[in-house]
């Protein structure tokens, strides 16, 4: 299960940062394909987040990851559900496309630190 984890953790934190690079060419190249793209994988990578909470509570109850490893997936599966309003709500600019960037930023952390988690020795995963 364990191994499980990591490989969604990495290809959906993979996924996120594919689709910063695609949001700057852009914004900066103004190639507007990049934009429809980044949206699909945004989809994507939501559908990768909320395996992963379920991947997490399963090995959280086979006692192979800490509990903190799952409500980290849960605030991984909640705020993808707040990115993808924000990157809609902010197609125009304003409030909700500034909140979109940093949160996306957060969302990418926080799946590291679950592949993180997932990659340390099982004595060290929080499990007595």
């Amino acid at each position: 299960m364990t191994r499980l984890v990591r490989w969604v953790a990495a290809l959906t934190m993979a996924i996120v940062l594919i689709q910063a690079v695609l949001i700057g060419q852009a914004l900066y190249i103004g190639d507007a394909s990049r934009l429809a793209l980044h949206g699909y994988l945004g989809n994507v990578s939501f559908v990768g987040a909320v395996v992963l909470a379920g991947l997490l509570a399963l090995g959280y109850r086979r006692g192979e990851l800490a509990g903190v490893a799952v409500g980290l997936g849960i605030l991984v599966a909640v705020l993808m559900v707040a990115q993808i309003g924000l990157g809609y709500a902010g197609r125009g600019g304003g409030w909700p496309a500034a909140v979109h960037i940093p949160n996306g930023v957060l969302v990418t952390a926080l799946l590291a630190a679950l592949l993180t988690i997932a990659l340390l020795p099982r004595a060290d995963r929080g499990r007595p």
